[in-house]
C-alpha cells in the first residue's frame, strides 16, 4: 500500500525513496581535511547551498558550501517553474531552521565548482544535511553523471 502511494505524487516519490536511503557516512569521523563551525555561524542559501560566515583579523570571511552529490529546488529567478520556487522557499526555511537549533557544522571540501562555491560534505551535529532534507521530500540525491531532479514534475 505505502509503495502504491508513493508512486502516486512525484514529491511522495522522493520523500518516499530518501526515506529508504541509507544516511551517508560521515567522512569527518575517518578523515582528515575536515571543518568545523558553530552551526549559528551558517547561513542557508537554499537547500543544497550554505554559506559560512567567520570573522577573522581582516574582517568577515564568507564561504559558499556547495552540498555534493545533493539537489534541492531553486527559489526566485533561478526556479523553472512557480511550484519549485514554492518548495524552494519551504526547503530554505527548514534548512535555517535546522541551523538555528544545530551545534556544529562540519564539512569536507573537494574543490569548487563553475561559480566559485567550495564543494563539500556536509554534517550536521554529525548527520548529513542532504538527507536530513531528503528524508522530509525538500532535496534529493543527485549522484555524478545522473540527470538534476526535476522539482516542476511535482503537482
Amino acid at each position: 500500500m505505502m509503495r502504491a502511494l508513493c508512486l502516486l505524487l512525484p514529491v511522495s516519490l522522493a520523500a518516499c525513496s530518501a526515506a529508504t536511503l541509507p544516511e551517508p557516512d560521515n567522512l569527518c569521523a575517518t578523515q582528515s581535511g575536515c571543518v568545523s563551525a558553530p552551526a549559528r555561524d551558517v547561513i542557508a542559501v537554499d537547500g543544497d547551498t550554505f554559506e559560512l560566515r567567520r570573522l577573522t583579523m581582516d574582517g568577515e570571511q564568507r564561504i559558499r558550501l556547495r552540498l555534493i552529490g545533493w539537489d534541492a529546488p531553486e527559489t526566485g529567478d533561478s526556479a523553472n517553474c512557480p511550484s519549485e520556487d514554492a518548495l524552494g522557499q519551504q526547503v530554505e526555511a527548514r534548512a535555517k531552521a535546522l541551523f538555528e537549533a544545530g551545534q556544529t557544522l562540519t564539512f569536507l571540501p573537494e574543490g569548487t565548482d563553475r561559480f566559485g562555491r567550495t564543494r563539500a560534505h556536509v554534517w550536521l551535529d554529525g548527520r548529513h544535511i542532504g538527507w536530513l532534507l531528503a528524508g522530509e521530500g525538500l532535496a534529493a540525491e543527485w549522484p555524478p553523471h545522473a540527470i538534476k531532479p526535476d522539482w516542476c514534475a511535482a503537482p
